[in-house]
């Protein structure tokens, strides 16, 4: 016998009957059609990549130049010049290994134009010489007495960029040149210490 089922199950033969509501499309436009296609909540691809872009070529560079600098700044000397009390031991320790400063030595000023490493150039003058060091010279540490100083001159540069530069004309004939930083006008003053150096020795010998 062919019909249907008190619960609505099709008998043998009959084709399933499906509810209306379940035959149409829930994404099928106009009235009949059910609620819209979900939109995407994520970001856009081409945000993430300028994004990505914007990190390799711009943070990641300006990361790594702070990086730098601080590491400048923490172990290289300061750009000004020294005065003796403000010398760093870490430096006094090297003048004393390569065999610049004696222990009973003091010195007046200080300067430094190296990033890192000072054997790579420092000065100074003491109660007792001046210093000229640069350990990619040929004869890397050159002592100058103050009574070898015949004469002596400062080129003096005051901008930022551009040292200074002291020279002195020795006895023997041979002229030492070495820079100094002119901020806050040092290097006027390591030159007038120079000076009055070698007038005391040259006082002290009439």
């Amino acid at each position: 016998r062919r019909g249907n089922s008190p619960a609505g199950i099709p008998t043998d033969g009959e084709s399933p009957i499906m509810s209306e509501s379940f035959s149409r499309d829930p994404y099928a436009e106009g009235p009949e059609g059910g609620c819209p296609p979900p939109k995407s909540s994520g970001i856009p691809k081409w945000l993430l990549i300028l994004f990505g872009v914007f990190f390799v070529c711009v943070i990641l560079p300006c990361g790594g130049l702070f990086a730098w600098a601080l590491y400048i700044g923490t172990v290289g000397p300061e750009t000004s010049v020294y005065l003796g009390n403000e010398v760093p031991s870490r430096f006094v320790t090297v003048m004393k290994k390569v065999g610049a400063l004696d222990d009973d030595e003091s010195i007046h000023y200080f300067y430094s134009d190296a990033l890192t490493n000072i054997r790579n150039g420092f000065y100074f003058v003491s109660d007792k010489k001046v210093v000229v060091y640069n350990e990619n010279h040929v004869t890397p540490l050159t002592i100058v007495r103050f009574d070898e100083i015949e004469d002596m001159d400062i080129y003096r540069d005051e901008s930022f960029f551009t040292d200074s530069e002291i020279t002195l004309d020795l006895s023997d004939g041979r002229p030492i040149a070495f820079p100094v930083s002119s901020e806050q006008g040092r290097d006027e003053r390591f030159f007038q210490t120079i000076e009055a150096e070698v007038e005391n020795v040259a006082g002290g010998e009439e």
